[in-house]
This record gives C-alpha cells, sequence and structure tokens, in this order.
C-alpha cells in the first residue's frame, strides 16, 4: 500500500472535528484539534480517541486522568486552526474561548464530553486513547463543524 493511495482514501472519510483538552499534572493545559474521536459503547458511555505520540498533549494523557472532547460548530474553524498548529502551541489558551477552571473546556462548542482515561494502548505513532464519559454538555441544534477532503465543509 502507497502512503498516497491511503491519504486519497482517507479524505473521502467526512468527520466532526472536536479539540481534544486535558491538564497535566502540574495543571498545565493542553489542547489539539481531532478527528479521529469515536463512539465506542453505550454501557458504559465511552469514547475513543487517536493522539499521535509527537502530539503536545500525549504527555499529559494518563490513566485515570481527565480529558474533554470538545465537538466543535461551524464558526470554530478559527481554533480549530490555532490548535492543530504545532507552531501555535503555546497560544492555544491565549483567548477567551476556555473555561480553566478546572477541566478545560471550550465554552461555545456545539458539545462538551467529560471523560475519564480508562485505557491507552499504543499503537506505532498514536495512543488510542478509550475513557468513559463522565459528563456531557450539548446545545440543541445541529451546527457542528465537518472535515473532509482536505478542508471544512460548510
Amino acid at each position: 500500500m502507497q502512503r498516497e493511495e491511503f491519504l486519497t482514501s482517507m479524505r473521502h472519510l467526512a468527520a466532526s472535528v472536536s479539540i481534544i483538552s486535558a491538564k497535566d499534572s502540574g495543571g498545565k493545559p493542553y489542547a489539539m484539534t481531532a478527528s479521529s474521536v469515536t463512539s465506542l459503547s453505550m454501557e458504559p458511555p465511552s469514547i475513543l480517541v487517536c493522539v499521535n505520540k509527537s502530539a503536545g498533549i500525549h504527555k499529559a494523557l494518563s490513566l485515570g486522568g481527565g480529558l474533554c472532547i470538545n465537538i466543535l460548530s461551524k464558526h470554530q474553524v478559527d481554533i480549530a486552526n490555532l490548535c492543530s498548529s504545532k507552531d501555535q502551541e503555546n497560544a492555544r489558551f491565549e483567548n477567551n474561548d476556555w473555561d480553566n477552571s478546572e477541566l478545560p473546556f471550550l465554552k461555545e462548542a456545539q458539545s462538551n464530553i467529560f471523560c475519564k482515561i480508562d485505557q491507552i494502548i499504543e499503537y506505532h505513532t498514536h495512543s488510542i486513547v478509550i475513557t468513559k464519559v463522565v459528563k456531557a454538555i450539548s446545545v440543541n441544534s445541529f451546527n457542528t463543524l465537518m472535515y473532509a477532503d482536505g478542508g471544512y465543509l460548510d
């Protein structure tokens, strides 16, 4: 399998855009844009997230630790871009988009899903992070930011 064939095929897979947020043991907040977020089960309510081991947030993820899956609204393209830029990693929390009182979460997200990390499975360049959902907050209307074919969808 050639890398380019795989990338081309994956561009046809549309996905919701989320920002995963967490704090490390010293209280430093981290965030990354992700489209590899999947509902896993209802009993118990659980979600899996795939995180590249080179992502800054990776070192903040530990068993029993918390993370928030912030499913973005269509108007949140700027924060999605900010949290996907390695060069902007230190600027991700320099705005009023976040509530940092405990576990950081985006105040205007489509949904905020607060989780505890139950398992971390290493797989080559990534870790598969399996979480149990503790709490979920959502707005009633569907206005989710979507990504496919190398860009955001209207």
